[in-house]
């Protein structure tokens, strides 16, 4: 009898605690949603270089069915380039959201400090913007323009590649995954260290990524970024 009380009772301070939290989200939702998306349409949007041309959208990519991706030809900045790529790249409410959902869980409470910190991080990170399957340029060290292959947000090393096709991006031809999962370059020691451990080796690592992602855009939470700030938060 005594083991059922004390269950019950920590069953009922559980509920409780995540009740009072929830609460507490809810008001932060309400009275900043608004101003931290506005914040996020100044500071992140403008960023997001690959959303030039929109050439389609579509719900049936394989993988993403029933998320929306869209398909964009961008010109590479400085060169000639013009290069494609699928994005599921979430609004200013979604990514404040966001926001104000990771720093409630994480801190109780929501401040300018580390609502400032996880925009810029974000913005440095990706500029918000979430590779499902292309070509991303970036000069990372200062060279000049170089091709990273991406796949449902974090970068791929192909064993045959060709940058003016996105077919080559599948599967069969991924030799190795890479570490930096978007929109805040997330780790595989972010998220275990968070959420407890898991096998993300190799191609795991892009299952987990995937799906959190495709949870998130259906949600006010991203695991993703809840990891990575996880211990960074004041």
């Amino acid at each position: 009898m005594k083991k059922i009380i004390i269950t019950v009772f920590a069953t009922f301070s559980f509920l409780t605690s995540y009740s009072q939290s929830e609460a507490i989200l809810s008001k932060y939702m309400k009275d900043s949603l608004d101003i931290i998306a506005n914040r996020v349409e100044k500071k992140i949007i403008p960023s997001r270089y690959m959303e030039q041309t929109l050439i389609s959208k579509t719900d049936t990519l394989k993988g993403w069915e029933n998320i929306e991706v869209s398909l964009y030809q961008y010109k590479v900045h400085g060169t000639d380039i013009l290069a494609k790529v699928y994005l599921a790249d979430a609004d200013s409410k979604k990514i404040a959201s966001w926001i104000i959902s990771t720093c409630v869980i994480l801190t109780n409470k929501l401040s300018k400090t580390n609502t400032d910190r996880l925009i810029k991080d974000i913005n440095t990170a990706s500029g918000g913007q979430f590779p499902v399957k292309g070509m991303v340029y970036e000069d990372m060290d200062g060279t000049g323009q170089k091709v990273y292959y991406f796949k449902d947000g974090v970068t791929v090393f192909l064993k045959e590649k060709n940058p003016d096709d996105i077919s080559v991006i599948n599967d069969s031809n991924i030799e190795r995954v890479g570490k930096y999962a978007r929109i805040i370059s997330t780790t595989r020691e972010d998220y275990i260290r968070r959420f407890g451990d898991s096998n993300l080796a190799g191609m795991e690592w892009l299952k987990v990524v995937k799906e959190e992602y495709k949870k998130a855009l259906q949600s006010e939470r991203n695991n993703l970024i809840i990891a990575w700030a996880n211990g960074k938060l004041e």
